[in-house]
């Protein structure tokens, strides 16, 4: 039996990922009114940021969720396998 821990995996969060989704969503829509005729009612995108965001945030955590108790039932079901190094 070895007494080394597992090098856990590295992801990406998902709160990373949709923050920078939103910074790109955002600075697109200020270039895109730049060059093209756009009048953009920031309380609209803002509210539109908001709503995805959250829905963004939810979904996210809901897979990641899933996931890491898929990984945990697997990694519980090894234990009783000797692991050949």
């Amino acid at each position: 039996m070895s007494t080394l821990l597992p090098v856990p995996k590295r992801r990406a969060r998902v709160v990373t990922i949709v923050w920078g989704a939103v910074i790109l969503a955002v600075a697109g829509l200020i270039l895109a009114g730049q060059f093209f005729a756009l009048s953009i009612d920031p309380v609209v995108v803002a509210l539109g940021l908001l709503i995805g965001v959250g829905l963004s945030l939810v979904l996210g955590g809901v897979l990641s969720l899933r996931t890491r108790q898929s990984a945990d039932d697997d990694e519980q079901s090894d234990d009783s396998v000797p692991a050949a190094y």
